[in-house]
């Protein structure tokens, strides 16, 4: 077992942190598409004008906002309106099989859809209603909503670190998907453990490289917008490993980016990486010459966690090669256990299952009371009542205390970062 304690965090939501950065940094760029970019003060009052409209509309608390939406400025208005609005997020790719949309969307059943009219034959092959932020009619009612942060009569949020923050769906031992629903109790821990070890500063680009529907955009947003960096997006087909990743990289002065070892696998080690100067290796296990490749004249870390979690539970020290990459340690306020079958300790040196417990677990499986008690387990080794996370991954212990990946303990794969059972 491992933990950190590090410095003391409020407990505050994603959007009680979001608006105080807001006030470091209101007239810092905050997010970037293309030749398009907006200051911190122009995103929190999008985002604002639009909660005000969802809360008018009966959106709040313990209630999902499904966000049908391609990587957009549009996109970050949405998740931080929806957050902002008490509600929590869910990212929907829209290039996903219509089908399983549908499927998110019946399972979820959210209070709302979000959506554009770029989408409009995706819902109209859904026949799901939805709010279309660039139709006419939205946008004139949205624009006339309050500038103000939402707010409850006292002045409280009106979210607390308990209510969920977003939900994210994950493949099922079944073939069926099943959305993980994370509460705002780690985000604070996640951001703060993620800018110091990557180190984020306010002059940063970070690139949103990750699906919506993937949990690493969580990840790179809140290192981006909780530090006063600006946010980069871009089209889907500019992000392809190689040479379009490369120019963009380039073109966007790109400081920070998260990527899985595959898409690393596609790049050219001459120029591939640009102005990058830290690297996060994340998704699926790191190869042993990725860190040999990238890591000269940068700082690359590897990152690990499942999406039960938020998003990172373990991160390496910056790696310089020569041996196998490690998952490092659990980053504060988190435990990471290596148990047997009978939830025993192994030692050091004896391959386990790994088991993660603290502030940033997930609060469990959308609507599916026996799965969750099934992998979210009475935590033996912490207080009274506290859970722990079954990963199925098994990892070493070395003798300095750092995990080693070594594999699944299931059948599960991992496919561009996605953890995917063979059944689906």
């Amino acid at each position: 077992m491992n933990s950190s304690n590090g410095r003391a965090l409020p407990k505050a939501t994603l959007p009680e942190l979001f608006q105080e950065q807001v006030a470091h940094s209101g007239a810092a760029v905050s997010v970037v598409y293309e030749d398009v970019e907006i200051s911190y003060a122009e995103l929190n009052t999008r985002a604002n004008r639009l909660a005000h409209h969802l809360i008018e509309q009966g959106v709040g608390a313990e209630q999902i906002v499904a966000l049908v939406l391609s990587r957009s400025i549009d996109l970050v208005v949405s998740e931080l309106a929806v957050l902002k609005a008490g509600a929590a997020f869910l990212p929907i790719d829209p290039n996903y099989p219509t089908e399983r949309i549908a499927f998110m969307l019946r399972d979820a059943a959210p209070a709302q859809v979000i959506s554009a009219s770029e989408h409009a034959d995706v819902l109209r092959a859904l026949d799901r209603p939805a709010l279309v932020l660039d139709g006419p009619l939205t946008a004139s009612a949205v624009a006339a909503r309050p500038a103000s942060d939402p707010c409850t009569p006292d002045g409280g949020p009106l979210a607390h670190v308990a209510n969920p923050a977003y939900v994210i769906y994950t493949s099922g031992s079944t073939g069926t998907p099943k959305g993980v629903v994370v509460t705002h109790a780690g985000i604070a821990n996640l951001a703060a453990a993620q800018i110091e070890r990557f180190a984020v500063e306010p002059d940063s680009r970070v690139l949103q490289f990750a699906s919506p529907s993937f949990d690493a955009s969580v990840s790179e947003l809140c290192m981006a917008l909780l530090r006063g960096a600006a946010l980069v997006l871009a089209p889907a087909d500019r992000l392809l490993p190689g040479t379009p990743l490369t120019a963009l990289l380039t073109e966007q002065r790109i400081t920070h980016v998260t990527l899985p070892p595959v898409a690393l696998g596609v790049m050219n080690p001459v120029d591939g990486l640009g102005p990058v100067t830290t690297l996060v290796v994340a998704g699926e296990a790191c190869p042993v010459g990725v860190v040999d490749t990238w890591s000269p004249g940068r700082r690359v870390i590897n990152a690990y966690g499942p999406t039960e979690t938020t998003v990172c539970a373990t991160m390496s020290e910056p790696l310089s090669g020569g041996s196998v990459p490690p998952i490092g340690l659990a980053i504060a306020r988190t435990r990471a256990l290596v148990l047997d079958g009978a939830l025993a300790p192994v030692p050091a040196g004896v391959a386990g299952e790994l088991y993660v417990a603290g502030v940033g677990l997930a609060r469990g499986y959308l609507n599916r009371p026996a799965l969750t008690a099934e992998r979210f387990v009475a935590d033996p080794y912490g207080p009274v009542g506290s859970r722990m996370y079954r990963t199925g991954d098994v990892v070493r212990r070395r003798a300095d205390g750092v995990l080693e990946y070594l594999g699944r303990a299931d059948e599960q794969v991992k496919v561009r970062g996605f953890r995917i059972e063979l059944g689906e």
